[in-house]
């Protein structure tokens, strides 16, 4: 008999536990969900266990999956941690340097990245658009660095600032045509609010807490997912959006109360990252403020 228990199904049974479905875990993992299923599958039938409850809002682990569950989430983090280190001591600044982006509509890293690929010619760019998962996505070596907008970076992370985004309110040219002039009344406008990821300091209640600052009933018309989609919005006269403010053609500033707010945009990595070559490069490369980001 096979007493061989192999690691790909436990690290799969991890990533459905901590993401409490096949499809969270396959995005986590970046691998397909059939692939996740297959490999829990197999788990339970190697063990003899059921480890999960199939429920309408996806996987629940059982009693027997509870157990199972505190041993290889202690092997998964050793598994992790020697990975890291491994990669971490690669001194060479070369190869394959894997990046998660904030919405580019807030920042826009990709003066910074040009200049640095013109600088260090040896190393390729992937780039993927994952800020809810970044943190984990680091910890699981599925990204080098984190390019994230927000004023709490995670604190098992390490990094830099790179730069702070303010935001204004702003408003179509044609949205303001339809009856609203140059100076609308905040109670007749229409609103868009927009959130920075699931967990995040701006959401639905951070942008309405601002909105009763101008008026007591203000009429919301859309949440957007994020704020690219509430950019568009207003770009194609849906109605106003506290949004970054750039120098947006069609868009006017509003003359509303000011919004103090402003957010950091962070370059972020994992300490046990920090000495790689690659990630080095990059984190040295902007430390020289010729290079900076403001």
């Amino acid at each position: 008999m096979d007493n061989e228990l192999r690691w790909d199904p436990i690290r799969y049974f991890v990533a459905v536990a901590r993401a409490g479905s096949a499809v969270g875990a396959a995005r986590r993992l970046g691998v397909g969900h059939a692939t996740v299923i297959r490999n829990v599958a197999q788990l339970e039938a190697r063990l003899g266990l059921r480890l999960f409850d199939h429920v309408r809002s996806g996987y629940r682990l059982t009693a027997d999956g509870e157990d199972v569950l505190a041993s290889a989430s202690a092997m998964d983090e050793h598994a992790e941690a020697l990975l890291r280190r491994a990669t971490g001591k690669n001194p060479a600044p070369e190869g394959l340097l894997k990046l998660v982006l904030a919405d580019g509509s807030l920042f826009d890293p990709m003066p910074l990245l040009q200049r640095f690929r013109e600088a260090h010619q040896a190393i390729e760019l992937a780039l993927e658009d994952a800020p809810d998962g970044a943190e984990a996505r680091l910890a699981s070596l599925h990204a080098d660095i984190a390019i994230l907008v927000t004023n709490a970076p995670p604190e098992d992370l390490v990094g830099r600032q790179l730069a702070r985004v303010r935001l204004a309110w702003l408003g179509s040219r044609d949205y303001l045509a339809r009856g609203h002039g140059d100076e609308p009344r905040p109670e007749h406008c229409d609103w868009i609010t927009w959130k920075l990821g699931s967990s995040s300091e701006i959401d639905d209640a951070w942008h309405r807490g601002r909105l009763r600052r101008l008026t007591s009933r203000p009429r919301v018309v859309m949440q957007a997912a994020r704020h690219a989609e509430a950019l568009a919005a207003v770009r194609a006269g849906v109605g106003i959006g506290l949004l970054c403010d750039h120098h947006e053609s069609g868009l006017v500033r509003l003359p509303f109360q000011e919004p103090r707010d402003t957010f950091g945009v962070w370059l972020l990595t994992h300490p046990d990252l920090r000495r790689s070559g690659r990630v080095r490069a990059l984190f040295d490369f902007v430390a020289d403020t010729s290079h900076g980001v403001t």
